[in-house]
């Protein structure tokens, strides 16, 4: 995505917290950790309003973010994003993330692929792009990715009473083989936003917007030039 808009629009981009060269989340994060990491660095930066785009885990603090500050909000992209699992789905997440911060390892990195990625996609043969996925799971903190992926487990309805309170334009994009962040899941978001619309995208999975750009990205720009054709709120 940054690639193919960094021509057209000034893109930020940045490492959650946990990831990358950024600090580690305290042992106990919250969601408001990652939204007011975002607002520091708008503020350093000096931007006053932005689109948001996200995807899983970015899409929750992209979509705390909107919900938290409307003023710096423009309009919300949020791919692949969990909401209201079921309880069994619930404790499967937050099973995997205990098992990273117990054993002090990215653990499951390949069953982890296989979620992501199209079956078709996951096969014997080197495939350079899963390659890619896979070492930078097993480079990233393993404290900040357990500690990010507990929260991330435990966050599917952090924002079931609030979405109606989320004005600004958004869309939530999914594919029809994520079988975490399912269509209906997308959908589900959509309805409960008074200005929101659902995208479900054929013959993917969870890493839609990684291996298929071509696909998504055009989905972004033109949401993007909707709400710019949009008062603001």
């Amino acid at each position: 995505q940054f690639e193919q808009l960094k021509s057209r629009y000034s893109v930020l981009v940045y490492d959650l917290l946990g990831h990358g060269q950024s600090q580690l989340p305290p042992d106990n994060p919250t969601v408001e950790d990652y939204t007011r990491q975002l607002l520091d660095l708008l503020i350093d930066l000096n931007l006053q309003r932005v689109h948001l785009v996200g995807h899983s885990m970015g899409a929750l603090v992209a979509t705390g973010f909107a919900l938290d500050y409307p003023q710096h909000s423009a309009s919300l992209t949020a791919l692949n994003m969990v909401y209201e699992r079921s309880s069994e789905q619930r404790q499967q997440v937050l099973d995997r993330a205990q098992q990273v911060l117990d054993s002090g390892q990215i653990i499951g990195i390949d069953a982890a692929l296989g979620r992501w990625f199209p079956t078709q996609n996951i096969s014997a043969d080197k495939n350079p792009a899963i390659d890619r996925i896979r070492h930078w799971l097993g480079s990233v903190n393993p404290q900040g990715y357990g500690r990010s992926y507990r929260l991330f487990a435990e966050s599917d309805q952090l924002f079931s009473h609030r979405l109606q309170h989320l004005k600004l334009p958004a869309q939530f994009i999914t594919a029809d083989g994520d079988p975490n962040s399912t269509p209906a899941m997308s959908m589900a978001l959509a309805r409960a936003c008074p200005n929101a619309i659902a995208e479900i995208i054929t013959d993917e999975a969870h890493m839609m917007a990684y291996r298929s750009p071509h696909r998504i990205t055009p989905l972004i720009e033109q949401f993007i030039q909707h709400a710019q054709q949009q008062p603001f709120q």
